[in-house]
């Protein structure tokens, strides 16, 4: 059996206020030539195919799309689930009709114990879910943490795991250790939300989706696709594509994994401004998105116009000539999360610690902001 597992395909990004369904429209195209040449017997998406629960027309004319072609004109079963970016309930519009033509769709817990089987294989589904969620759909207020409300699930799909078939779970999570990005948004402000490796000892295999990087953990039963673009300049030179599962006739499963080239990549360039204006500095195409990091740019006028009369797609500039204390409290700041700075800039305003009573409040209120955005 051939699966394809992809994920985080984040359609509607905005990176630095430029649009990338262009982009994103090219990619897609790509992965479906691809899909013609592999034939896989199954494609699994482990979740964020848009970038927001409020897509735009075009955005969802995309997806819609691609998955007719992938599904209908090349009839391969598909498997989707609903990540963090992902709107519920409009992802799962129509998906009681869409199973009749082998397109599964899951954004509920309450069908996460329902094994999909495809040639013999049980691929149980679990969508993103909050903390919260998982406390409501099993009634049970002990649940506090995303290892907790994990376990739970995972004991709740026990019960229909066949010991002889090659079991599979998609998962849209984050596991300890593993690489992130500057692109992925937190799953929760004020809890830990990665999740120990050994949670998933009952699968003979593992696909996930929200960590950015394709080769985010080193597991060989335990593996995130990647997302299909790199959507932050953290992710230069960062392989892109997806990943080909193959399950033999004993039920040995090994993978690889396949790049796409983009239309476009993502490059960071540092080096003194005259030199890049002068184009005395290498890159690899001056239709990709820069992200220029320059030294004496204090006599130019306007230096991100000039910069884009050559290169057009700069979409990032900073200037490099600071004090070093400056751009080091700079570096500091950047990689602090919400939660963090909020607490420093209370802290250095009033001179007082901020209380637990304080930390929880705020954990609350950004939390109702990430709900509402997502």
């Amino acid at each position: 059996m051939k699966i394809i597992h992809t994920a985080d395909w984040h359609l509607g990004r905005i990176l630095n206020g430029k649009q990338l369904l262009d982009d994103q429209k090219y990619v897609l195209t790509k992965f479906i030539n691809h899909m013609e040449k592999e034939q896989p017997d199954v494609i699994v998406i482990a979740g964020d195919l848009y970038d927001t629960s409020y897509p735009s027309k075009e955005t969802m004319s995309l997806l819609e799309n691609t998955i007719a072609e992938l599904n209908i004109i090349l009839q391969i079963p598909v498997i989707m689930i609903s990540g963090n970016h992902d709107g519920k309930e409009r992802l799962n519009y129509g998906s009681s009709w869409f199973e009749h033509n082998h397109l599964f769709i899951r954004t509920k817990l309450k069908d996460i114990h329902k094994p999909i089987e495809i040639n013999g294989v049980q691929f149980f589904a679990l969508p993103f879910a909050t903390i919260s969620e998982v406390q409501h759909f099993f009634e049970d207020k002990e649940i506090n943490t995303h290892q907790q409300a994990l376990n739970r699930c995972i004991e709740y799909m026990s019960q229909n795991i066949d010991e002889n078939k090659v079991s599979i779970l998609i998962g849209h999570l984050t596991i300890k250790g593993g690489k992130t990005s500057d692109s992925e948004r937190p799953l929760t402000i004020g809890t830990v939300e990665s999740v120990e490796r050994q949670s998933f000892d009952q699968f003979e295999y593992v696909m996930l989706g929200h960590l950015h990087h394709p080769f985010s953990v080193n597991e060989k039963n335990i593996k995130y696709s990647g997302s299909l673009l790199q959507y932050s300049f953290s992710e230069v030179n960062q392989a892109k594509g997806y990943r080909i599962v193959n399950i033999d006739e004993v039920y040995h499963v090994e993978d690889t994994f396949k790049s796409i080239e983009p239309l476009r990549e993502l490059e960071v360039i540092e080096g003194d401004y005259d030199d890049v204006i002068e184009e005395r500095v290498s890159v690899k195409n001056k239709d990709n998105y820069f992200h220029f990091k320059l030294t004496n740019m204090s006599h130019i006028n306007d230096p991100m116009m000039k910069l884009k009369q050559i290169y057009p797609n700069t979409l990032a500039l900073t200037n490099n000539t600071f004090e070093h204390i400056e751009e080091f409290n700079n570096v500091e700041i950047k990689k602090q999360d919400d939660q963090s700075i909020i607490k420093s800039f209370y802290e250095s305003m009033t001179n007082e610690e901020i209380s637990e009573n304080q930390s929880n409040k705020i954990a609350e209120i950004l939390n109702n902001i990430m709900r509402k955005e997502v």
